[in-house]
């Protein structure tokens, strides 16, 4: 390469000399010298060019060969190694759908034959033990078929009182005895097994096998004599077995038999199917003086249908619990069917004879045994796992433990035991890898090398001939050179021949430099480059501005705001890209554009009128499509739009965030439009107006009613301005204002979104709590039931209130569950859940009265308080970055927040009991308070003992409901049917409920109390952490239930109306005899002095809620200033409002004495707009 380089150099040094010594006189005026200076300059620099331009395509070329030639080694050999990765994939695949078929399908198949036993004797109504089934040969064959089992034995349960009458019945009921010695025996299956002298040998005189089978009931001593079986029982006689052989040992009692007892007895005592070890034995044949080893050769040679020898490879055997009856939680074990099976036979055959050396590995809790699987054949390597180490990492894995039951074709099915439950892996063997992995990437490599050498020698043949035209080439340049030096001073001809590096942008026009500036062209920032900024006289600037969004941004989360704002913007800018339309830039909520620049437009007046209206069409649209996730009131944001025409200023400010800036009076006066407007308008200037005329617009304008005093413009006359093509009546044309084309949406399709708000909001949390019980947080306990059972109402003579609990207890903080708890994103709800979830929340919202203050809308917006607040539960002092480089961050991190959330934040049972709660609070409200409910519904109110009424009905209608049939499904999904986890739910969704009765002097008392011994100088106790988790809880609801008093004026405003309009109502009904109005102004004050602020200080003492307790203290002081200052005006005007309303006629469901809500009752709730119909849920 370095001798290539210097010939270049060389070569390349003479084509410079003879270039510098050829002297023709082209220039008559200028020197010989200068003509000879700027030659070489010439030359020398032309040489340096291509000197370097060769070295860099070497280089290229050889980086390129080393490149090129790695890239393809490692795509082939990734290529083998993908296949390598595939073969075994779909191998171990086989191998484990194999394995997974063993309790799947094959022990299905032996559980049906069992079933089939039972229908049998419950059909015959014989009664066990005294049951033998027909042809049981016949019908046992085709089950050990499909289970791959070598024996089937049937072991009855015989008590003492049932021996001898046992004994007489198993001697006179030897037919299928001999009928299966007959299948057999035409099947040629009989010649495959030795009697036991043995069991014709014995030494009692009672017992004896002349019939075939043992006269009395007997076992093996430890030296293999049979004796009677001296009792007192139970018994577990050998009975009907299949395949029928002379080695089997009927009546022989197999729970005295070594090793059997604890297996026998475990599947009586629990009806499960339970699996044995991993037992082995010595090899042999049906010959072996070991008659276990003879017996299971015997079994073998069956099964294979000729003779074969027991290798001494796992056998296991299975212990199927037989019912009295098919079906029912009641039914009692009655007898056993044993079940021995060969593993090996189980991957026999399941893998083509090229998929060699696939290496399984059997354990349990006992040990590990090895086979390899080479094509058909299965082989044992021996015990223990004996795979090898370094494709460890590439292993498989299948168990039993994740099956809980064997589908036997009853109901319940058969309950598989898993004390120690049998796993497999699955792993390559050298001979498998070797199979598969090849030297082909190595000698495509060196192919691929040589042929780079190739093109890198014919380069350089190349170059050689490029090189012989540059010369002459060079020659001409001289010649050119000396031309244009003759004529031109050094300054222009560099210009001309481009040697001068200089800047043209001094040439450009301002418009053109803006133009370039905004299409994204570079223009460069020294002081010497004119500014770029230009004055454009037909433009027409647009400010559109949120309506309502500080109010509505108040009670949101910082996420949710942004998601607002990304989600219009976006929409906005994909008008402004369809219409031409110039986004100047956004500030807060306000959304700049222009037209007419940096491209002049003839109709900019109608383009951005266009623009505009179609963005608040868009808006109307996305604000109600994002209220199923940011939650209510988001469909209720509108536009605010201002557009005025004329000169602007526009040009770049530069500076470290360099950005196009609009200046003049024609943006002052666009943002007065906006800020003078009103919701869903667009108003427009007189002069924009008249643009829109001439354009021949005018059925698209229609001039205010009233004039607008804009700061700095004094008085001026406007416009508004609606696309909206003008209905003809009768022939007379009537413009359409531009509001109604954007009314307010109807009352139902706002709940519909509610509805799914909700539904989207409490499946976030269900997830929460199912991503934890998988991770093992909500262990299965022994007293787990379905919540079917759980009863639905209160005991007789119990009331909600009889449940509060002072202190709720909040679970232990389990590391390991915190550390490993998946991701809630991975958990899937089932259709159905999500179903009855939208169900459910559509019969609560349907429960809710059209009060104009307790309805659903209330609720909703007390839940979306509350989820703020359970998102804003944090440790403020959580150092983050150091948790975050520890070994086990996530379980640190969890148990910080535990510890200093009191529990609640890992406890995500509660975090959902409290959502529901605020869901269903005030459920069935009738708009009048507990004093005056009691007075109207005397049964009521004697129910609940006069004391929180309203709040205990609520709970008592909700809870039925959660609780009816039609919610099972979705019960049972949350809770999974852990009867501690729903009491837990029980117990914080009734304290809560209850904590939103602030007028209770008792409930209120006891709360002072409480919150002494936490928070004060009391101490309280083991129990300080739960009672602290208690009152933050309940203090959760109390401030969302107020929420309004907590946010933002216009909330609070909007609200207070409401809550004034529902106590006024009730006063014009006769339904309470205060006129609320005479003192609402100093009751708001009072309300604000001695609640709101002392429990928005509260929620800052409790020291868990972040900046949000800061955030409710300002808004309270804030609205309480407010409202002394403009708090008499409100009530006036409220006043004025509601003084022209009908009073309402007091409807019968709410005066007449009745009894409360039973199920029967709730049909009435979920109409049919739920579902389509109306809802069943009276099932309990």
């Amino acid at each position: 390469m370095s001798l290539l380089l210097s010939n270049i150099d060389d070569e390349e040094e003479d084509d410079y000399k003879s270039i510098a010594d050829d002297k023709t006189s082209v220039a008559g005026s200028v020197s010989d010298h200068s003509s000879e200076e700027e030659q070489m300059r010439l030359a020398q620099k032309e040489t340096k060019a291509v000197f370097g331009l060769r070295v860099l395509v070497i280089l290229v070329l050889l980086l390129a060969a080393v490149g090129v030639s790695l890239a393809v080694y490692f795509i082939t050999s990734n290529a083998e190694s993908a296949e390598y990765d595939a073969q075994f994939t779909g191998a171990a695949d086989k191998v484990l759908s194999s394995f997974e078929n063993i309790v799947g399908q094959k022990m299905g198949a032996i559980g049906s034959f069992c079933l089939g036993i039972t229908s049998f004797a419950e059909s015959q109504s014989e009664y066990w033990p005294f049951v033998t089934l027909e042809d049981f040969e016949q019908r046992s064959a085709s089950a050990r078929t499909l289970s791959n089992a070598l024996h089937m034995s049937l072991l009855p349960l015989v008590t003492d009182t049932e021996r001898s009458e046992w004994e007489d019945y198993s001697v006179q009921n030897l037919e299928w005895y001999l009928e299966g010695r007959a299948y057999q025996e035409e099947l040629a299956a009989n010649g495959f097994s030795r009697r036991r002298k043995m069991l014709e040998n014995t030494t009692e005189k009672e017992l004896n096998f002349d019939s075939g089978i043992g006269n009395r009931i007997y076992q093996f001593t430890p030296y293999f004599d049979t004796i009677v079986d001296p009792g007192p029982g139970p018994y577990t006689p050998v009975w009907q077995s299949s395949p029928v052989t002379f080695l089997d040992s009927i009546n022989m009692n197999l729970i005295e038999f070594p090793g059997e007892r604890e297996n026998l007895e475990k599947v009586f005592e629990t009806g499960e199917i339970l699996f044995g070890g991993l037992n082995t034995h010595d090899p042999g044949d049906v010959n072996s003086d070991n008659l276990t080893t003879a017996w299971l050769a015997g079994l073998l040679s069956t099964f294979e249908g000729r003779p074969v020898e027991y290798k001494g490879d796992p056998i296991t055997n299975a212990f199927f619990p037989i019912f009295d009856k098919t079906d029912g939680d009641d039914r009692e074990v009655m007898a056993i069917m044993k079940i021995d099976f060969n593993w090996a036979s189980y991957f026999e055959n399941i893998l083509p004879d090229n998929s060699r050396g696939v290496v399984v590995v059997l354990e349990n809790c006992e040990g590990a045994f090895t086979y390899e699987i080479n094509g058909a054949e299965v082989d044992l390597v021996g015990v223990g796992d004996q795979h090898d180490r370094k494709f460890t990492s590439d292993g498989r894995f299948g168990s039993f433990k994740d099956v809980l039951t064997v589908q036997d074709g009853s109901r319940q099915g058969m309950p598989l035991n898993q004390v120690c439950p049998i796993n497999i892996h699955v792993y390559p063997s050298q001979a498998f890898y070797d199979e598969h992995n090849s030297e082909l990437p190595l000698i495509i490599t060196i192919s691929v090398g040589l042929i780079f050498v190739f093109t890198s020698i014919m380069f350089i043949i190349y170059d050689r001939l490029v090189e012989r035209r540059q010369r002459l080439v060079m020659h001409r340049a001289k010649q050119t050179t000396d031309i244009v030096s003759s004529l031109f001073p050094a300054n222009v001809r560099d210009r001309l021949i481009g040697a001068g590096d200089h800047n043209n942008e001094g040439y450009l026009s301002p418009n053109h430099r803006l133009a370039t500036f905004l299409k994204g062209g570079n223009i460069a920032s020294t002081s010497e480059v004119q500014q770029i900024a230009d004055l454009f006289p037909y433009t027409t600037v647009c400010f559109a501005d949120i309506a309502g969004f500080t109010a509505w941004s108040s009670t949101r989360e910082p996420a949710h705001v942004f998601v607002l704002l990304q989600t219009v913007y976006q929409a906005f800018d994909i008008i402004a890209k369809k219409r031409r339309v110039f986004k100047v830039e956004t500030i807060g909520d306000s959304y700049v554009a222009v037209t007419g620049l940096p491209e002049p437009q003839e109709t900019h007046a109608v383009i951005m009128a266009r623009f505009a209206w179609e963005c608040m069409e868009k808006m109307s649209e996305v604000t109600k499509r994002l209220e199923v996730t940011l939650g209510p009131d988001t469909a209720d944001l509108s536009m605010r739009i201002g557009i005025h025409s004329g000169p602007v200023t526009a040009g770049v400010l530069r500076g470290e965030r360099a950005r196009f800036q609009l200046f003049g009076d024609t943006v002052n006066t666009a943002s007065r439009m906006e800020s003078t407007g009103e919701r869903n308008k667009i108003q427009v200037s007189n002069t924009t107006a008249k643009l829109l005329e001439i354009a021949g617009k005018t059925h698209w304008i229609q001039k205010r009613d009233d004039s607008i005093v804009a700061k700095g413009k004094g008085v001026l006359n406007t416009y508004w301005v609606s696309l909206k093509e003008p209905t003809v009546t009768d022939g007379s044309e009537q413009s359409t204002d531009v509001s109604s084309s954007m009314s307010t949406p109807t009352r139902k399709s706002k709940q519909n979104r509610l509805i799914e708000w909700v539904v989207e909001l409490m499946q976030a949390r269900i997830k929460n709590i199912v991503a934890q019980r998988n991770s093992g947080g909500m262990q299965k306990s022994r007293n787990s039931v379905s919540t079917r059972d759980l009863p639905v109402k209160s005991h007789h003579g119990k009331t909600p209130l009889d449940d509060f609990a002072e202190v709720i207890k909040m679970p232990k903080f389990d590391y390991k569950v915190a550390k490993n708890t998946q991701a809630s994103s991975s958990v899937v709800i089932p259709p159905i859940v999500v179903s009855q979830l939208r169900e459910l929340v559509t019969c609560i919202a349907s429960m809710y009265h059209d009060n104009p203050f307790h309805n659903f809308e209330h609720a909703c917006h007390v839940t979306m308080a509350v989820d703020k607040f359970l998102r804003r539960i944090v440790a403020p002092d959580l150092d983050v970055d150091q948790l975050r480089n520890g070994k086990n961050s996530r379980g640190e991190l969890a148990s910080h927040l535990h510890d200093y959330t009191h529990g609640i934040n890992s406890d995500p049972i509660s975090l959902f009991a409290i959502v529901f709660s605020a869901l269903i609070h005030d459920v069935d409200h009738r708009g009048v308070s507990n004093a005056q409910l009691v007075k109207e519904e005397e049964r009521m109110g004697m129910l609940y003992n006069n004391t929180s009424v309203a709040e205990q009905n609520s709970l008592d209608i909700s809870w039925q409901l959660l609780m009816s049939e039609n919610f099972g499904d979705l019960r049972a999904f949350i809770f999974g049917n852990e009867k501690s986890t729903f009491q837990r739910f029980r117990q914080v969704v009734v304290n809560v409920v209850l904590a939103t009765d602030i007028f209770d002097k008792e409930l209120n008392n006891l709360r002072k109390n409480r919150w002494n011994m936490a928070f004060g100088e009391q101490a309280a106790g083991e129990d300080e952490n739960d009672l602290k988790a208690t009152i933050v809880i309940e203090h959760i609801i109390q401030a969302s239930d107020v929420s309004h008093t907590m946010q933002h004026w216009h909330i609070y405003r909007k609200w207070n109306a409401c809550l004034f309009k529902e106590m006024y109502l009730a006063y014009k009904s006769g339904r309470t005899d205060k006129d609320p109005s005479e003192n609402w102004y100093e009751g708001e004050k009072g309300f604000f002095d001695f609640y709101i602020i002392p429990l928005a200080k509260k929620l800052k003492d409790c020291n868990v809620f972040g900046v949000s307790s800061d955030e409710c203290l300002n808004y309270a002081i804030q609205n309480r200033a407010e409202w002394e200052v403009r708090g008499e005006a409100a009530v006036q005007e409220m006043m004025e409002e509601f003084a022209q309303l009908d009073t309402p006629e007091p409807s019968a469901e709410l005066l007449v004495d009745e009894e409360p809500v039973t199920d029967d009752d709730f049909e009435e709730f979920c109409d049919d707009d739920s579902k389509g119909e109306a809802v069943d849920v009276t099932s309990n």
